[in-house]
């Protein structure tokens, strides 16, 4: 018998078996999706409300095959990433249930957009997803690792935290540096830039930061800073495709902001493939001897809501004259 359930905190031992060979600490993995005893309180809110990763399980004859886990976008809740799947060696029809599962159980509730990031090594996660779900390929993110501390400094960009007020013109910065194809999946709105009410519940810590023009008052870039281990950030950058900005600037200034912090990390920057600065970061990235550490391709599955059915009448006027045959829809 085939059962999809909530994950509970009394999961945690079955999964850290199942996922252990990812790493030597299993319980890094199963405690993103965790979060007894709030998830509890969490479950009762409506989808509009929800901030927290939500988890659920799959067990055949109660042994569990496999598990997923769905996050809310900060600031937009109908947009919802899912984050984590993990399934047992020939499992992918289980991986489908869950899949469908999510979907029809959140589209019920009014999401309207569902993301997944999948690394391009993964065929058969990739097949799970296309072909079995219906989810289309959209773009590609890559990350880059940095090898080198050797930048050299300027000092022509004002640098400066990021504000709530500054929420609008991020969003339509980073709107208006998406190749034009790719808008309507990867648009963005202000509210997803806000800093949330419950940051401090978030597994992730963020740094973020905006260049601005100090004579037009204008933002030429805005960028975040991202960890969860305190050891490994990713750099994010989004620019203005009407100014040029130094790559060099952002990075000696993310580093020193890091050695704030800590003086022994790994450095990743994200390339956005679908943003019309992709190019100029990736050709940047190499010449400064960065490495290509991984490829994830992002698949997107929208529900279109059909706003007023089209009406199409059976009489057509022809010369002021009225042809009673019918008229055949294809």
């Amino acid at each position: 018998m085939v059962t999809i359930r909530k994950a509970n905190y009394f999961d945690n031992f079955k999964l850290e078996e199942m996922i252990s060979f990812l790493n030597s600490d299993a319980n890094y993995y199963t405690n993103f999706f965790m979060n007894f005893p709030l998830n509890i309180i969490h479950d009762l809110l409506p989808l509009d409300l929800k901030f927290l990763q939500e988890s659920y399980v799959i067990e055949e004859d109660k042994d569990i095959v496999g598990m997923i886990s769905v996050s809310p976008t900060a600031g937009n809740p109908f947009k919802l990433t899912i984050s984590r799947l993990f399934l047992k060696p020939n499992c992918f029809n289980a991986g489908k249930q869950l899949i469908e599962f999510v979907i029809s159980k959140y589209g019920a509730n009014g999401a309207r957009t569902f993301i997944a990031t999948i690394n391009d090594a993964y065929g058969e996660l990739l097949q799970l997803f296309a072909d079995g779900c219906g989810f289309r390929q959209c773009s590609s993110e890559q990350l880059w690792k940095m090898s080198s501390l050797r930048f050299t400094q300027a000092d022509n960009s004002f640098f400066r935290p990021f504000k709530n007020s500054d929420a609008q013109a991020v969003a339509m910065l980073f709107n208006d540096s998406i190749i034009t194809h790719f808008k309507y999946s990867i648009f963005r709105t202000k509210d997803e830039y806000l800093e949330p009410i419950f940051k401090g519940l978030k597994n992730d810590y963020k740094l973020k930061y905006v260049i601005e023009d100090e004579n037009l008052k204008t933002l030429k870039a805005y960028f975040s800073l991202t960890t969860v281990d305190n050891l490994n950030y990713i750099l994010d950058v989004t620019t203005s495709p009407w100014y040029d900005c130094s790559w060099d600037d952002i990075l000696n200034f993310t580093i020193n902001q890091i050695l704030k912090r800590k003086q022994e990390f790994n450095l990743f920057v994200k390339v956005k493939k679908y943003t019309t600065t992709a190019e100029s970061l990736e050709n940047y990235l190499t010449e400064k001897g960065f490495k290509c550490m991984q490829n994830q391709l992002v698949l997107v599955k929208d529900f279109y809501k059909v706003i007023k059915e089209p009406q199409q009448s059976n009489r057509v006027v022809l010369f002021n004259e009225i042809n009673e045959k019918p008229v055949f829809k294809i």
